[in-house]
C-alpha cells in the first residue's frame, strides 16, 4: 500500500516533514525516503509539468532532480519519491557567491520554463539546496501555468530572499549569516531601504529598492501593490524583467576586503616538513577509517578537506569566516566537498515554527569523522570556552575526531595569551584536553609534529559514556 493510500488525516500530519506545512496542495514526508504527496486538486497540474519538455530540460541541465517513482492512488493523490539529499543546508550557511548562484538558478529556470508557458508560484530560497558542488531546485510543487498578461507573483519574495540580501552585503560589506538567520532567510524592502538609502548610486539600489520604497510610502498601497509582482505584463515584458534581474545579479560584486582568516592559508607558521607531516597524517587516518562523511571544522581554504575528499564519500568544509569559505566555494572543483559558513561556537540552531521548521546544524550534519585542526585553541582563548567543556561538546557531535592540538608554548597560543589580562587562569594544556575527552573518547593514536609544539590526536568515540 502506498503512502498516499495510507493517508488518513491525523496520521498524515504526524508523518509530514516539520518544514512541510505551508503549501495546501502538497507536502513532503521524510521517513527513510523522501516522498512528496500532491492533493487531488493539484495532481493533474503536477503530472502535466512532469511530462512537459520544460521539466525534461531542467532535469537534463541538473537544475531539478527527476523523481525516482511516480504513482496515483484511488483518491487521485499523486505520490513522487525522491533521492534524499545528504547534508541539507540553509541560506544562512551559504556564502555570498552561493546565494547568488542560487538566485541565478531560480531566474534561469524561470526563463527556460517561460518558453512553454510555465512559471513558479513562489521564490523562497528554501526551495534550493547545495549538493554535488552546485545549487539544485527541490520543490516540484512550485511549477504552475502562467496566464496571459499575468504578473510575476513571486517578485517580492524573490527580492527578499535573494536580491536584497545580496545587495546589502555587496554594497555595505555586511555579512549574510546575521541578516538571514535574523530574518529567517530574508531581508524586507523596509530593511533594505534603511541599509541602502545612502548607497543610491550603486548597482540596482535606485531601481529595486529606493523607487519601490518611495512609491509605497507615497500612497495607501502596500509594497506588493507597487512592485512588479502585481503589474499585468505581457510575455515579452515578463521576459525582459527576468533578463534585467539576471543582469543585475551577474553584475553585482561579492564583498571583498581582508578578514580574520583570509591570510591564514599561506601557513607560514608551519615548516614545509611539518605541513607535509600533518597532511600525510590526515590522509592516513581518513584512508584507514574510510568515513562516509567528514566534517572539516575550521576548514579555511579547504586544503585538508581536499585531502579527506580523496578517501571519504563526502566532506563538509565549514568555517566561521564567510570570506575564506566563499573563496573555497568559487575555487572548489571537487563535487564531494560542500563549503558552508559555520562557527563551532555558534552553530545554526533549530528555527522557525515550533523551533523545528529548520533544524540545527548538527541535527542535519552527522559526520563519521570530524577534523578539528588547530581549532580548539581559538575556541578556548577567543571563544572563552573552558577546556573542560570540549569533551562534552565533542561527544554531543557523536563522531570520531582527528584533532591537531596546539600546545601552550606554540607561538600562536602565546600570541593569543598576550591579549589576555589573566593568562594564568586558563587551564589549557594537552593533559587537560585529554582529561576532558577521556570520559567520551579513547586515544587511538598520537603523533607529535616535528615542530614539537603540535600533536595530532586520533580520538575514537566510545560506544557509551563513562562516568567518572
Amino acid at each position: 500500500m502506498s503512502i498516499s493510500e495510507q493517508y488518513n488525516g491525523e496520521t498524515a500530519v504526524d508523518q509530514r516533514s516539520a518544514s512541510s506545512f505551508r503549501d495546501p496542495n502538497s507536502h513532503v514526508i521524510v521517513d527513510g525516503a523522501v516522498t512528496r504527496v500532491f492533493e487531488p486538486r493539484a495532481a493533474a497540474l503536477a503530472q502535466e509539468f512532469l511530462a512537459s519538455s520544460a521539466c525534461k530540460r531542467l532535469v537534463e541541465r541538473g537544475d531539478l532532480e527527476e523523481p525516482l517513482t511516480s504513482s496515483t492512488d484511488s483518491t487521485g493523490r499523486l505520490t513522487l519519491t525522491h533521492t534524499e539529499i545528504p547534508e541539507w543546508n540553509y541560506p544562512w550557511e551559504w556564502t555570498w557567491s552561493m546565494l547568488r548562484d542560487a538566485a541565478l538558478l531560480h531566474i534561469e529556470m524561470l526563463q527556460l520554463i517561460a518558453e512553454d508557458g510555465w512559471t513558479m508560484s513562489d521564490a523562497t530560497s528554501f526551495n534550493v539546496v547545495f549538493t554535488n558542488g552546485r545549487p539544485v531546485f527541490i520543490d516540484h510543487g512550485s511549477f504552475v501555468r502562467r496566464g496571459d498578461n499575468e504578473p510575476w507573483w513571486a517578485y517580492t519574495q524573490f527580492c527578499e530572499h535573494f536580491l536584497y540580501p545580496l545587495m546589502v552585503s555587496a554594497h555595505t560589506g555586511a555579512q549574510l549569516a546575521p541578516q538571514l538567520r535574523g530574518g529567517f532567510g530574508q531581508v524586507s524592502l523596509n530593511d533594505a531601504y534603511g541599509l541602502l538609502k545612502t548607497h543610491i548610486i550603486k548597482r540596482g539600489v535606485a531601481k529595486y529598492v529606493i523607487l519601490p520604497y518611495q512609491a509605497a510610502n507615497r500612497s495607501d498601497m502596500s509594497v506588493d501593490q507597487v512592485s512588479e509582482s502585481t503589474a499585468a505584463m505581457s510575455t515579452d515584458i515578463y521576459r525582459n524583467i527576468l533578463a534585467a534581474m539576471h543582469k543585475c545579479l551577474t553584475k553585482l560584486e561579492a564583498p571583498g576586503g581582508v578578514s580574520t582568516w583570509s591570510g591564514y592559508a599561506d601557513r607560514s607558521h608551519y615548516t614545509d616538513s611539518a605541513l607535509a607531516e600533518k597532511g600525510d597524517y590526515v590522509e592516513k587516518v581518513v584512508a584507514d577509517t574510510k568515513p562516509n562523511v567528514v566534517l572539516d571544522m575550521g576548514a579555511n581554504d579547504g586544503h585538508f578537506s581536499a585531502i579527506a575528499a580523496k578517501h571519504a564519500d563526502r566532506v563538509v568544509a565549514a568555517d566561521g569566516d564567510p570570506l575564506v569559505v566563499d573563496r573555497l566555494y568559487v575555487s572548489n572543483k571537487t563535487k564531494n566537498i560542500l563549503p558552508l559558513v559555520q562557527d563551532a561556537t555558534n552553530p545554526s540552531p533549530s528555527m522557525g515554527w515550533r523551533s523545528a521548521e529548520r533544524t540545527g546544524f548538527f541535527e542535519r550534519i552527522q559526520p563519521d569523522l570530524v577534523l578539528s585542526l588547530a581549532v580548539f585553541h581559538h575556541v578556548v582563548f577567543t571563544g572563552n570556552v573552558p577546556v573542560s567543556q570540549l569533551g562534552v561538546w565533542m561527544s554531543e557531535v557523536g563522531s570520531d575526531f582527528l584533532v591537531e592540538f596546539v600546545h601552550r608554548e606554540d607561538e600562536k597560543v602565546q600570541h593569543l595569551l598576550q591579549r589576555k589580562t589573566n593568562p594564568e587562569t586558563f587551564d589549557y594544556s594537552l593533559d587537560s584536553f585529554l582529561s576532558a575527552t577521556a570520559p567520551y573518547f579513547t586515544l587511538i593514536e598520537k603523533q607529535t609534529l616535528s615542530s614539537g609544539t603540535r600533536s595530532m590526536l586520533h580520538l575514537g568515540r566510545l560506544g557509551r559514556l563513562r562516568t567518572t
